[in-house]
């Protein structure tokens, strides 16, 4: 069995179960209810404050729900490449993992199609939300994003899900159980919004807090999100005030993330997470390479 094959067989396991996609959303779906019912009106109030309610209804819910979608695209590309580490969890608790290894493949052939599959459904899932949220905000506020936005996202979805998925591939070679593995996504699709600043905004936590999310990956890929996502969104609400209440906005909501008073841009975070994937690759095949007898 080649390693295309065992990817069509993973993507056709994940994708036949319901449940599995079901929970992949499910963290997305908390999101959107917890905006509409709690937060939302936080950040509405926020922009209005600053701009003095000089800005039109329709261009804060732009500018919000262009942060919104930016904060899903960071957990999606999370919960969804997660999920589809269950087929591996399931084939090694059910010893189905020792087929694969007596067949005449390479000892690297199902790690690295386990990896290819989960970059695959997470790249899937997160690019249906992008779609289905960006057809809602153009329903919602008459706004639409431009092709080269879209093209950025989805070239940036590919980059966060191949880093998620060596991150977490790593974390999921030591599982062999899929309750321990129903509770580490439980865990993770619970503390992503906290790490990405979507459930609090990062500039609201103490400084020794932001120092440690902006150590980890996970706040840099929701940053070049809403860079992306808010380019023109930004403009639209604070184009006729100062660049201090323009900054101050950014700052406190995770657009541009700082360490003392040096800003990080784009390049910067997107060659952090590109650094932090090819670690975490090494290490996840490192670690299969050494512990050949549990493949």
């Amino acid at each position: 069995m080649s390693i295309r094959k065992i990817c069509g067989r993973n993507l056709k396991i994940y994708f036949r179960d319901k449940t599995a996609v079901f929970f992949s959303l499910l963290a997305v779906l908390i999101v959107i209810v917890l905006y509409i019912l709690f937060l939302a009106q936080l950040q509405i109030d926020t922009v209005v404050e600053n701009t003095n309610n000089l800005v039109d209804e329709d261009k804060i819910s732009y500018l919000i729900n262009s942060w919104i979608l930016a904060g899903l695209l960071s957990i999606t590309t999370v919960t969804s490449t997660l999920g589809g580490y269950g087929t591996i969890v399931e084939d090694i608790e059910k010893k189905k993992s020792m087929d694969f290894k007596s067949s005449p493949l390479s000892i690297m052939a199902y790690p690295l199609a386990g990896m290819i599959s989960c970059i695959i459904i997470g790249t899937i899932i997160s690019t249906i939300a992008l779609g289905v949220y960006t057809v809602y905000i153009y329903f919602v506020t008459g706004y639409l994003f431009t092709f080269q936005q879209i093209l950025q996202c989805v070239g940036f979805i590919i980059i966060s899900t191949s880093m998620n998925a060596a991150f977490l591939g790593f974390i999921i070679a030591y599982i062999k159980t899929s309750s321990a593995f129903s509770s580490i996504s439980l865990v993770m699709g619970t503390v992503i919004g906290f790490l990405n600043g979507l459930y609090v905004p990062i500039g609201s936590l103490p400084e020794i807090i932001q120092n440690v999310l902006k150590c980890l990956p996970f706040g840099h890929i929701a940053s070049v999100f809403r860079k992306i996502l808010m380019k023109d969104s930004i403009p639209e609400c604070f184009g006729s005030f100062s660049e201090e209440i323009i900054n101050n906005y950014q700052y406190d909501y995770g657009v541009k993330l700082q360490i003392r008073t040096n800003n990080i841009s784009g390049e910067i975070s997107i060659l952090f997470v590109v650094a932090v994937m090819v670690v975490f690759m090494g290490l996840y095949f490192m670690k299969y390479g050494v512990k050949k007898k549990e493949i």
